[in-house]
């Protein structure tokens, strides 16, 4: 095993704080190597949130991709609850696991490394904070916000910690679960926990000041990817902001919808899609919205995609 000095020191060398506890040193001097101790502190969430991100791909000179992103109500609607159906599975099975997809947070192993899955979340709500503030948005007037995707609460604690009232959405009961569990024991009374449970059920999202949504859009279809956007930037209050993340280009990718609803769901796996830039420009145009700041990511870390956080601001005399 590694030093206690030596994490201390990865600590205060990489992330710059001291360890929020022992038993999180502890876990880290279980890795096999110096190594592997800085490649865990270097990939970490929170150590990323604090860095620029290079743009994954050259896409200059890449063709346009062929994605279908405006179906029938009903083919909508049959998209909506196949991404329910594997979520609910995800949910019974490989909760944390689905929300980030490292072995370590799998069943099995999970209760090793629950302290280190919560305190990634903490810095989702710290890079919100910064692209508000450079873009010179009143944070005391931001006193709700909505976070859609909370799954088992990961992020949902560090938004509480910031905002008065936080309405946190999921698709997925048995996540919902565990993170109503999570943040009884941490003692977060303000926050609201509710089931998106049908397509429709998003034209009844809170009115808030904030939208937080950050690995989540990615593992819908493109035209449902279109939807949820569209409401959550409707349930803004004027001058309100959506910060998201959506993966926004992918080298050979395409989508047709009814090819999409004949093939089989993948087993016990998270799926993966794109909803290009044109089309969220265009939507949040169309909402009476603002694009203030689009920047690539490592949400989705691969060569062959790019990934992108966008903050959008409701116009103030739109109602």
């Amino acid at each position: 095993m590694l030093s206690a000095h030596e994490v201390e020191m990865a600590y205060r060398l990489i992330l710059g704080r001291e360890p929020e506890s022992s038993s999180v040193v502890e876990d880290h001097r279980r890795v096999e190597s110096l190594d592997a101790l800085r490649d865990r502190f270097l990939q970490s969430p929170e150590f990323r949130s604090r860095t620029l991100r290079p743009i994954q791909t050259d896409i200059d000179y890449c063709p346009a991709l062929a994605i279908d992103t405006d179906p029938e109500p009903s083919v909508l609607r049959e998209m909506f609850e196949r991404v329910e159906r594997c979520w609910q599975g995800l949910g019974n099975t490989e909760p944390y696991w689905s929300v980030i997809s490292s072995d370590k947070f799998r069943s099995k192993t999970f209760n090793s490394h629950e302290a280190e899955f919560y305190n990634s979340g903490k810095g989702e709500a710290v890079r919100l904070l910064a692209w508000l503030a450079r873009n010179h948005i009143d944070l005391a007037r931001i006193r709700t916000c909505c976070e859609y995707g909370c799954g088992v609460g990961r992020a949902t604690g560090g938004l509480s910690s910031h905002f008065e009232r936080v309405f946190a959405y999921d698709i997925s009961e048995p996540h919902l679960e565990l993170a109503r569990q999570h943040l009884l024991k941490e003692g977060r009374s303000n926050v609201t926990l509710h089931r998106i449970d049908s397509i429709g059920s998003l034209s009844n999202l809170e009115h808030v000041d904030v939208v937080f949504s950050i690995i989540v859009l990615q593992h819908n279809p493109p035209p449902v990817i279109a939807h949820i956007l569209r409401m959550l930037l409707r349930s803004l209050n004027s001058g309100g902001v959506a910060f998201f993340q959506v993966p926004t280009y992918a080298l050979t990718y395409e989508f047709n919808a009814k090819k999409y609803l004949r093939s089989p769901p993948p087993a016990a796996t998270c799926e993966m899609h794109v909803l290009p830039q044109s089309n969220i420009f265009r939507i949040a145009l169309e909402e009476g919205c603002t694009v203030l700041e689009v920047q690539p990511d490592l949400y989705v870390r691969t060569q062959r995609w790019v990934s992108n956080t966008f903050l959008v601001q409701r116009d103030q005399t739109r109602k």
